[in-house]
């Protein structure tokens, strides 16, 4: 139960911090003098901040479901990097209204860039036909020995993982004894989903993650990309 929820529960401070905020710092001690367009207008501010916080509520979910990336040693420093930033905006800006809820939203913009940043998916390949494992490490696919294959084996039933999976009969020229293939080349012409971006194969689909962890259309996680979270490309 906690680890198939565990960014959730982790988060659960940075969004409770993020959705009591209009409740303790205005309706509590002004919702006597409330009248209806004030209501209204509460309403509005929870239905923005919900879009605002869909992008980190969205990975948090998806972290979840796929359990890439999910241990307390990744995922404890991101929420204290997070909860930090609210509490000095709290401190500073408790006053200025209009800048503290400004704030608050462009630190959950930046929680979202801070939680997906840098996560990996389980850069592995199974051969369908004779059951070998591929490690990916850049652009080459190495076939993984016996120990560590039964090692990935078990930690991807234990967290309920899946691989990326093709038939290496379906690969031209495939060669099941080399040790060491191309992915860019090898695996483009099978029914292998391939990141068109990157050119690493997608686990999960259009939906999911390829093998270095880019989303569907990215390559951010490209040893060779240039983009700086910053500052873009």
């Amino acid at each position: 139960m906690i680890k198939g929820n565990l960014s959730k529960i982790a988060y659960f401070p940075v969004l409770m911090i993020y959705a009591g905020l209009p409740l303790v710092h205005d309706v509590i001690p002004y919702h006597r003098v409330y009248n209806s367009e004030d209501w209204f207008a509460l309403a509005g501010m929870y239905v923005l901040g919900t879009l605002i916080a869909f992008p980190l509520l969205y990975l948090l979910r998806k972290s979840d479901k796929n359990g890439y990336g999910n241990s307390v040693n990744s995922i404890i420093p991101r929420v204290f990097i997070t909860v930090l930033m609210q509490l000095v905006c709290l401190y500073l800006l408790w006053n200025e209204p209009a800048y503290l809820y400004l704030s608050m939203a462009v630190i959950m913009g930046a929680s979202a860039v801070i939680f997906g940043y840098g996560k990996k998916g389980l850069n592995l390949l199974r051969d369908k036909d004779t059951g070998h494992l591929y490690e990916i490490r850049g652009a080459k696919a190495y076939r993984l020995n016996d120990f560590d294959a039964a090692r990935f084996q078990s930690i991807s039933m234990s967290k309920d993982l899946q691989f990326a999976e093709f038939s290496s009969s379906d690969v031209t020229g495939f060669d099941v004894s080399s040790s060491v293939q191309s992915v860019n080349h090898s695996f483009s012409n099978t029914d292998l989903i391939i990141n068109p971006t990157s050119g690493m194969p997608m686990v999960g689909g259009i939906s999911g993650l390829d093998v270095h962890g880019n989303s569907w259309g990215t390559n951010f996680n490209e040893p060779s990309s240039t983009y700086d979270p910053n500052r873009g490309y």
